[in-house]
């Protein structure tokens, strides 16, 4: 099924009628008014990302980042997602790639549940793990100066 079909569909099984991506082809949608998830199709690679910004990535030490890179192998701890950092934005992402062919709105709905789930658990262990191993130095300024789109259209 074609991704804007499949997000259309999806989008009234949730109660939102004529969900369509942008031109950029993706959606960001915000889930019990605290997840935003964006939603971001590639064509050429047909496949579809699905992913939060988690946490403020300038609360974690090395051995937090150490932490979050041993759960995010092969996706073992966080139901075959990965933890990024996004530089300019400074928060942690959480983030998954899903085969655009095998999406259903059925698939669909499933895959996101199990996003939301990963997602509420990954902002209560951030927490954790800023509160375990605190700041070693003070953050650097950042320059907020970008659109939220994951970078990958800038």
């Amino acid at each position: 099924m074609e991704w804007t079909t499949t997000l259309e569909h999806f989008g009234s099984s949730i109660g939102i009628d004529h969900l369509a991506p942008d031109v950029d082809s993706s959606c960001s949608l915000l889930f019990d008014n605290k997840d935003e998830i964006v939603f971001t199709h590639d064509r050429e690679d047909h496949s579809l990302l699905m992913y939060c910004e988690i946490g403020d990535a300038s609360t974690l030490n090395k051995e937090a980042c150490l932490t979050l890179l041993k759960a995010s192998l092969l996706g073992s701890e966080t139901g075959g997602a990965a933890l990024s950092v996004h530089d300019k934005l400074n928060q942690v992402v959480l983030w998954k790639r899903y085969d655009d062919d095998s999406l259903t709105p059925e698939t669909m709905s499933l895959a996101v549940n199990d996003f939301l789930a990963q997602v509420s658990s990954w902002k209560k262990r951030l927490a954790e793990l800023a509160t375990e191993y605190g700041q070693e130095t003070a953050p650097a300024e950042t320059n907020m100066d970008t659109m939220n789109n994951f970078g990958l259209f800038v």
